[in-house]
């Protein structure tokens, strides 16, 4: 799985280690949303768990059992409210 240099190293095995909690936990509930990945499935079949960072955005935080679509929704926020406050600035190029 190819990614952003701050998922290596720690990152990875950290995030393994919730996963396959999760995995392994039946009665594991997203720490976002409240829900088992069972509970998720009946609305989206094709979520799955994820590591999810406790603080939006912060490199090295710590890390949860969330749902792939709460994770990816996050994820989506957080990108877009950074689109919109570069452009506030009056930048043209994303920098992150």
């Amino acid at each position: 799985m190819a990614g952003k240099p701050w998922h290596t190293g720690p990152f990875r095995a950290s995030a393994a280690a919730v996963r396959q909690y999760a995995v392994t936990h039946p009665a594991t509930r997203c720490w976002r949303c409240g829900l088992t990945i069972g509970e998720v499935r009946r609305h989206n079949p094709d979520a799955h768990w994820t590591a999810g960072h406790l603080v939006d955005g912060q490199v090295g935080g710590p890390l949860a059992p969330e749902c792939s679509v709460c994770n990816y929704s996050a994820g989506g926020r957080l990108g877009r409210a950074r689109q919109l406050k570069q452009r506030v600035k009056g930048r043209t190029k994303l920098e992150w």
